[in-house]
C-alpha cells in the first residue's frame, strides 16, 4: 500500500525519451557479380583470378559495415547467366534500401590474354554489324546485359563496372584494371631503371631482347609494343640499347612490333624463340643484359632457353651485394637488400691478357675482332606472379614479376559502394583515391585505377607473403 501511494504521488515520466539514441547509417545492400573462373589446380597460372577478387570484396564490404545477409555473390559462366543474375537481384532485393551492383561482365579471353590473368581490360561489343558466329552471339548477349543493367539503374540501383566495359553502357563508377599496354610499359620501365639505360651509350650499349607472344591479334600486339617502345624506343634510336638478334636497331620505330612477336601460347614456344635469337655458330654466348618476357609463362621459357644455352649465374649476380642467402634472409624478414649498379659484361680471358713488353705492334694488321664470350645471366622480367615461377624469382633466375593490387582494389570498391548507397558523389569521398574519369558515351565516369604491383626477390615477402597472397611454401621456402 505504501508503495502504491508513493507511486501515485510521483510525477509521471515524460513519454518522450530524455536521452538521444545513437543512429547508424544503413550501408545498404551489395551484389558481387563476377565471372566464374572455375577451379584451377595448375600452379602455372596468374594470381589475378576472379574467385580471389570475389572473396576480397566480401571481406572489404564486411569491414565497411555490410552484413553477410546484405551481400549477394553470384559467379557466372556466360553473359546470359549474368543477365539473369542482374534481373533476379532487381526482383528480390529490398526495394526500401539502397543497393549497389559490382559487376565484371563475362568476357571471352583468348589463350594469349589468359597468360596475364583475369583482370585484363576488354570491351564487349553490342553491335552485330560485321560479326558472325560466336561473335554475333556474344554481342547479342552483351546487349541484353546492358539492358538489364540500365533497368537496374532505373530502379535506383547503383552500378560499379569492373575491368571490362560494354559498348553503349555508362555505369556510376568504373574500376579500370590492367591493360596489356600498361603491363608492357611497366616492365620496360623496370628494365630501363635496373640496367641504368640513362647512362648507356652507343659505345657501351645494353643488350635487350623483347619476347612478345602473339595470337594474330594485330591490335593487341601493337598496344603491347607501344607500351614498350614508349620507354625503350629512345634508347634503341641512339644505339644505347641493342638487340642481340638484330630484330630491333636504330631505324626501328613504333611500327616494328611484328619484328619481335612469336607465335605460341606455351613455354616451349617462348623457349624456342629466345634460343633462335641467341644461338651462335661459334658456341659462344652473346652478351645479353635483359629479356622483357611480358608474362611469367614466357619468362619460364626464356629462363629454360638461357639454361640450355649455357648462360651462368642468376639475376642476383647483377647486383654484387645481393646473394641467394641474402634473398632468403630478406624473405624471412631478417635483412634488407641493397641494390648496386649493374656491372659491365665480363670479357674473355684472351681479351684481358695484355701484350708483353717488346711485343710487335700489330694493330695495323688485318685481324679479326676478338670473340667475346659473355655467359652472364641477364635480367628476365615477367608478369602474373605465377606460383610456379616464384621459386625462380627467389633463386634469381627471373628478376621480376607483377600483379594487380587485388586487396587494395577491393577496399576501394567497398568504399565506393558505401558512398553510392549514401547518395554521395565519389569525388567528395576523402578515403577514396580516384585516378580521374573515363569517358563513356559522352559521360565522364569516376574511375578507380591503381598502379601495378611489381615484385622481385627484394620485396616478395612484403608484397606477397605478408599481404596474404601466397604462403612461404608457395615461394619454395
Amino acid at each position: 500500500m505504501l508503495w502504491s501511494l508513493t507511486a501515485c504521488g510521483q510525477q509521471q515520466p515524460d513519454p518522450t525519451p530524455t536521452t538521444t539514441a545513437s543512429t547508424t547509417t544503413d550501408t545498404g545492400q551489395a551484389a558481387i557479380l563476377l565471372p566464374n573462373d572455375g577451379i584451377t589446380l595448375s600452379q602455372s597460372t596468374p594470381l589475378n583470378k576472379w574467385t580471389k577478387l570475389s572473396a576480397a570484396l566480401e571481406n572489404a564490404l564486411n569491414d565497411d559495415g555490410f552484413s553477410d545477409k546484405d551481400i549477394t555473390t553470384v559467379k557466372s559462366k556466360t553473359l546470359d547467366d549474368q543477365t539473369k543474375a542482374v534481373t533476379d537481384y532487381i526482383d528480390n532485393r529490398d526495394d526500401n534500401r539502397p543497393a549497389t551492383i559490382i559487376i565484371a561482365p563475362v568476357a571471352q579471353p583468348d589463350d594469349t590474354t589468359r597468360q596475364y590473368g583475369d583482370y585484363i581490360t576488354q570491351t564487349l561489343r553490342t553491335s552485330t554489324d560485321d560479326t558472325t558466329g560466336d561473335d554475333t552471339t556474344q554481342a547479342q548477349q552483351a546487349a541484353s546485359l546492358s539492358q538489364a543493367l540500365a533497368k537496374a539503374k532505373d530502379d535506383g540501383i547503383h552500378v560499379i563496372l569492373v575491368s571490362n566495359t560494354i559498348d553503349g553502357y555508362t555505369p556510376d563508377a568504373y574500376v579500370g584494371m590492367s591493360t596489356i599496354r600498361e603491363i608492357a610499359h611497366t616492365q620496360a620501365s623496370l628494365l630501363a631503371d635496373k640496367l641504368v639505360l640513362s647512362k648507356a651509350t652507343k659505345d657501351n650499349p645494353k643488350s635487350i631482347e623483347i619476347l612478345l607472344p602473339s595470337n594474330g591479334d594485330d591490335t593487341a600486339d601493337q598496344e603491347a609494343f607501344a607500351g614498350i617502345w614508349e620507354v625503350l624506343g629512345p634508347y634503341f634510336a641512339t644505339g644505347a640499347a641493342v638487340s642481340p638478334s638484330g630484330l630491333l636497331n636504330t631505324t626501328s620505330d613504333e611500327t616494328s612490333w611484328n619484328q619481335i612477336t612469336f607465335t605460341g601460347t606455351d613455354k616451349d614456344s617462348a623457349q624456342a624463340a629466345l634460343t633462335t635469337r641467341l644461338k651462335t655458330d661459334t658456341h659462344t654466348h652473346q652478351p645479353i643484359d635483359g629479356v622483357l618476357a611480358m608474362n611469367d609463362l614466357v619468362a619460364s621459357g626464356a629462363t629454360a632457353a638461357l639454361a640450355d644455352l649455357g648462360y651462368e649465374g642468376t639475376a642476383a649476380d647483377i647486383n654484387p651485394k645481393i646473394t641467394i642467402g641474402g634473398i632468403v634472409d630478406n624473405i624471412a624478414g631478417n635483412k634488407d637488400l641493397k641494390k648496386e649498379k649493374v656491372p659491365e659484361p665480363q670479357k674473355t680471358e684472351s681479351e684481358q691478357t695484355e701484350e708483353p713488353d717488346g711485343a710487335e705492334d700489330t694493330s695495323g694488321d688485318d685481324q679479326s675482332t676478338p670473340v667475346v664470350d659473355d655467359p652472364a645471366w641477364p635480367i628476365v622480367t615477367g608478369y602474373g606472379a605465377y606460383p610456379s615461377n616464384l621459386a625462380a624469382v627467389v633463386n634469381g633466375q627471373q628478376w621480376s614479376t607483377g600483379l594487380e593490387r587485388r586487396d587494395d582494389y577491393a577496399k576501394a570498391i567497398a568504399t565506393a559502394s558505401v558512398a553510392l548507397n549514401d547518395d554521395r558523389k565519389l569525388t567528395s569521398v576523402k578515403d577514396l583515391s580516384l585516378s580521374g574519369t573515363t569517358e563513356m558515351n559522352g559521360t565522364q565516369v569516376p574511375t578507380i585505377h591503381l598502379s601495378l604491383q611489381s615484385v622481385s626477390a627484394s620485396n616478395l615477402k612484403s608484397a606477397l607473403i605478408d599481404a596474404g597472397y601466397i604462403s612461404a611454401a608457395d615461394a619454395g621456402l
